[in-house]
């Protein structure tokens, strides 16, 4: 069943409006974004351009999509790219990065420490489970890895005014993810700590009441920060990108999950009664040229759904019951 629908939504080609979106202000920093489309399940990969650089943030799971996206990038801006990011270790934040990074050779690729140890411990499992889905020459078989990004800032030549925030160590998706703050724009890169609500969020990493308490920490946090625009880790276009929908839409999404699902606990539904629970929250999401939508919750249905077929996890989720430890940033 697991392969079934993985291999569905690597043969299911999403429709989506790639149109870049753009956030600027009085600052000289703006960003544009780029939707990763098919395979590499509608990632927003994110190009901060300053005066003189520019910083791309996230990079797609597929060759395909990362070919194109490094035709963007040059398309986008004549100004030089002199890093990239990746803002956690899941496999279509990264996973053909290398395939971008070749049209870039001399630029260094950068996450947090524990993002890069996530990736190293799953990489092989990873790239068995993503080539055969795929196929082997739509994936780098050799991936390119990150090096260890240790300070909390960046600023770009010219832009030293107006430097980039890294806020590390959140709880989304997934967890030890980076935000990317820039307060001159007032503008926050979230990955995948917030979603685009056309698209359905994935959950299947919430394996402990605390790992879903701890989201939604962070979507409060971001609440508190109060950007101007948010740009989400996935979307079906990048129309509109805001200070609030999809950040109340990922709220809704995760407290439905907690109050519905979760307080339940596993195996309670079936998979289809949890497929058919977000369907009818959130209706219009699963149109037929959807598949990023439908994959994504076909596997929350199953992860939590009796009987259903669980995604293969290369972290220990488990392990994260201390809500303490996965808010530790909260002090007193």
């Amino acid at each position: 069943m697991l392969h079934q629908i993985l291999l569905w939504a690597a043969v299911a080609f999403s429709a989506t409006d790639t149109a870049p979106f753009v956030a600027r202000s009085n600052s000289q920093l703006m960003v544009k974004s780029h939707i990763n489309v098919g395979p590499s399940f509608d990632v927003v990969s994110s190009l901060i351009i300053g005066s003189k650089s520019a910083v791309i943030i996230d990079l797609p799971l597929a060759i395909p999509q990362a070919r194109a996206l490094a035709d963007w990038v040059k398309n986008t801006t004549d100004k030089p790219l002199v890093a990239a990011f990746s803002t956690h270790f899941h496999p279509d934040h990264y996973l053909s990065g290398a395939a971008f990074l070749e049209q870039f050779p001399d630029v260094p690729y950068y996450a947090n420490s524990k993002t890069i140890g996530h990736m190293k411990t799953g990489l092989p499992r990873t790239l068995e489970i993503w080539s055969g889905v795929n196929g082997r020459e739509n994936i780098v078989q050799k991936p390119t890895l990150p090096e260890p990004y240790n300070y909390s800032i960046f600023t770009l030549p010219g832009d030293e005014a107006s430097p980039v925030h890294l806020i590390s160590l959140m709880t989304g998706d997934t967890v030890d993810e980076t935000l990317f703050w820039i307060p001159s724009i007032s503008t926050l890169i979230a990955g995948d700590a917030v979603y685009g609500d056309s698209i359905h969020v994935w959950l299947a990493d919430l394996l402990t009441p605390a790992l879903t308490a701890a989201w939604l920490s962070t979507l409060d946090f971001i609440e508190n920060l109060a950007p101007k625009v948010i740009i989400p880790g996935h979307a079906i276009n990048t129309r509109g990108f805001c200070a609030t929908r999809d950040l109340e839409y990922s709220k809704k999404y995760l407290q439905l999950f907690q109050s519905e699902i979760e307080a339940k606990g596993i195996d309670f539904y079936t998979p289809a009664e949890i497929f058919n629970t977000f369907d009818d929250a959130f209706p219009g999401l699963l149109q037929s040229n959807m598949s990023t939508s439908s994959t994504i919750l076909n596997l929350t249905a199953n992860e939590f759904g009796s009987g259903g077929s669980r995604f293969p996890q290369y972290v220990d989720l488990k392990s994260y019951t201390n809500i303490s430890e996965l808010e530790g940033w909260k002090l007193g």
